[in-house]
């Protein structure tokens, strides 16, 4: 049996991000004891070299900073061949929009290799949208129309492309982009859990067993939306005599403000950046709710672990974030995030026992739903059954749906395009031919 090479790369890949730098490192760990998978994570880097962590490898590929963000981007297409060349990869997933699709299939030129994708960011609306917007709405409306028509372009040719919530599924279809798949992120339950809460941890902030304590834990930038949330703390300490807790973990231009308000107030707490997912664990576990206003967010991978640590959340109403708030029901949900209806939520969850009730809805519905274990074995699913479609003659394609006989969902159903493809059991030998996947 061959192994199926799969191959990562990702320039929203950064040892300082967020929820794509959990999916890395949590698929990295994952493939790392799949013996049927030889996995390559291409991480764009200060230097180059490889890493091995059991049957995957981190090819650490040199890269330009991006503006101080803590971002780099892969900006030599001859390198990335290089490295393709050498890997032989039968599958590469694509994460980042922009130079990397093209770039990738430059480097793919010459091999038998499917591409996918990965939505982590709504580029045409977080990225291209708001920055156009700053020049008129016309002009923000004509960048986000421009960017769309990138996305059909790039990835709206891959092979499929992995989306994680339904609501951002839609969202790619409506814009044209075909073979979208809803294949959503998990979370570490022992590591995010209730049981790591921490009374010291608490207590040196100030909090005791009944206080209330509010957790900003993003990036802390525009399209992380974390303004409102300072506007509102604000709002409440002079138009009220209440004095809230709040503790913020995050890094980015926003940082600044944060530093300034807890100058001002000692009851807020800036933790700067956590980077060990433990720390990160024994936060969540010791708040009470976790604010997660962005809305456009493609999943939300922080407002999940908050719910798998039984903390309320208090979100969008919009994209993701509000899909998951409608399916787990454990939190608040906001059509508008100004200073005004964040504060007005944010007093709502001071009293008694609000937040402990949402907080222990959301984790049950949190268990139930979301596993990391299932989330790479549905991605390997679509792996393989690229691959095999890839193998299979157009002529017997186009008669499997009528040869395997039984009833057929309406074109445009949610169960007619998730079995779109199959997941099937056979992955592609060095020579093209099928093998058994076991």
């Amino acid at each position: 049996m061959a192994k199926i090479r799969v191959c990562d790369v990702n320039d929203f890949l950064s040892m300082t991000g967020g929820g794509v730098r959990r999916y890395h490192l949590e698929k990295l760990r994952y493939m790392s004891r799949r013996e049927d998978i030889e996995y390559h994570l291409l991480m764009p880097s200060d230097h180059a070299g490889i890493e091995v962590h059991g049957n995957a490898r981190i090819h650490h590929v040199p890269a330009l900073p991006l503006f101080g963000s803590g971002y780099r981007v892969i900006a030599n297409p001859f390198r990335l061949r290089r490295i393709l060349q050498q890997i032989q990869p039968d599958v590469v997933e694509v994460g980042s929009p922009y130079n990397t699709p093209d770039w990738v299939r430059f480097a793919l030129r010459g091999l038998r290799c499917q591409v996918v994708g990965y939505w982590h960011a709504n580029f045409p609306v977080t990225d291209v949208g708001r920055f156009c917007a700053r020049f008129g709405k016309k002009i923000g409306a004509l960048g986000e129309r421009v960017a769309w028509w990138w996305a059909r372009r790039t990835f709206g040719r891959f092979a499929a492309t992995m989306a994680a919530t339904h609501v951002l599924v839609d969202q790619l279809e409506s814009h044209g982009l075909a073979r979208v798949l809803h294949t959503p992120l998990g979370v570490d339950t022992r590591m995010f859990n209730p049981c790591h809460r921490d009374a010291a941890l608490r207590a040196s902030w100030g909090a005791g067993p009944d206080d209330v304590v509010m957790c900003y834990p993003n990036r802390l930038s525009g399209e992380k939306n974390y303004k409102p949330l300072l506007e509102a703390y604000e709002r409440l300490r002079t138009t009220t005599d209440l004095k809230p807790i709040l503790v913020v973990a995050g890094h980015g231009p926003g940082s600044v403000e944060v530093e300034a308000l807890a100058a001002k107030y000692p009851e807020v707490h800036y933790l700067g950046y956590l980077q060990n997912p433990r720390e990160v664990g024994r936060l969540l576990a010791s708040v009470d709710v976790v604010a997660v206003l962005c809305p456009f967010e493609t999943f939300g991978l922080s407002a999940v672990e908050a719910l798998a640590s039984g903390r309320a959340l208090l979100g969008s109403a919009h994209m993701s974030i509000g899909e998951l708030l409608r399916v787990t029901r454990g939190g608040l949900a906001l059509e508008e995030t100004t200073a005004e209806t964040v504060a007005n939520a944010w007093l709502e969850l001071l009293k008694p026992g609000r937040a402990a009730l949402l907080g222990a809805r959301g984790h049950a519905e949190c268990l139930q739903r979301y596993s990391w274990r299932s989330t790479f074995a549905r991605i390997v699913g679509v792996y393989e059954s690229v691959l095999a479609q890839a193998a299979r003659p157009r002529s017997a394609a186009s008669l499997a749906g009528l040869l395997e006989g039984g009833e057929t969902e309406p074109e445009g159903s949610s169960k007619a395009r998730e079995a779109s493809l199959p997941v099937a059991g056979a992955a592609r030998s060095r020579t093209g031919k099928l093998d058994s996947a076991g």
